[in-house]
């Protein structure tokens, strides 16, 4: 009979890549929507344009961030959420935006 020699015991690695860099999250855009809505609104809704057209810009009012709106290039129409006259925008693959406040909701 012939004897084999013991299982060879592999470990494989995979090669490391060079870590891509963190995402860097974009800072808030102020934006004051006191002069287009009654202090007492709770939501806005808006028409919102980015540049270049394959960009996305979020819209929170302060502590909604959860609750932020989604408006994908080059124009769409959402509404947004209000907790006083102040909104914050972030541009993801965006370098510029325009608003145009269509209608709000009041109590």
């Amino acid at each position: 009979m012939m004897e084999l020699p013991p299982p060879a015991y592999l470990q494989m690695a995979q090669a490391e890549t060079p870590s891509e860099a963190p995402a860097v999250e974009p800072e808030p855009i102020k934006v004051n929507v006191s002069q287009y809505v009654p202090d007492n609104a709770l939501s806005l809704t808006m028409i919102v344009s980015v540049t270049p057209p394959t960009g996305t810009a979020v819209i929170y009012a302060p502590g909604y961030e959860k609750y932020a709106t989604i408006f994908k290039g080059p124009r769409s129409m959402e509404e947004v959420r209000l907790d006083g006259p102040i909104v914050y925008v972030k541009l993801y693959g965006a370098t510029h935006f325009d608003i145009q406040y269509t209608n709000y909701r009041v109590p």
